[in-house]
């Protein structure tokens, strides 16, 4: 089977995107035929991105008034790599600390679970910054078992 081309998505800062990023995921991912527990954690982990993109990265600007890219990609057979591009502040998502999900849930700060859970998620994860824009790679590995 060949690999499907890279696809490239513009999605506005707004969180009505999430149901079109989803559906884009997998109508690229069709022809990979995913195992459903790694489609649904492809579309688990974008959602959380661009969540977190429009909250933290946009946080001050207007619905809609901002666009960012997202990169469907299959760098090798049995695997699905997600590129998210944006242009907010500079920020490492993947260097924050991480979350003791066993301590009492009152003693636990807030924030921070979605990026814990993409990076249970997903095989691989890496941030750059490149000039004005902050390049976060997900990568995973068709037939994960889930993280511990």
């Amino acid at each position: 089977m060949s690999l499907p081309p890279p696809h490239t998505l513009t999605l506005a800062n707004d969180l009505a995107e999430i149901p079109r990023a989803a559906a884009a995921l997998e109508a690229w991912a069709e022809p990979l035929d995913p195992p459903m527990p790694d489609l649904m954690a492809l579309q688990l982990a974008l959602e959380e991105t661009i969540t977190n993109i429009i909250h933290h990265g946009h946080r001050d600007q207007a619905p809609g008034s901002r666009s960012f890219t997202v990169e469907f990609s299959a760098p090798a057979p049995g695997r699905i790599r997600l590129t998210l591009t944006d242009d907010a502040p500079a920020y490492d998502p993947l260097a924050r600390a991480e979350v003791d999900t066993s301590a009492p849930l009152e003693d636990r700060p807030i924030g921070g679970l979605g990026v814990h859970l993409v990076k249970k998620l997903m095989t691989h994860a890496a941030y750059e910054r490149r000039g004005p824009h902050n390049i976060l790679v997900l990568e995973r590995a068709l037939g994960t078992p889930p993280a511990s």
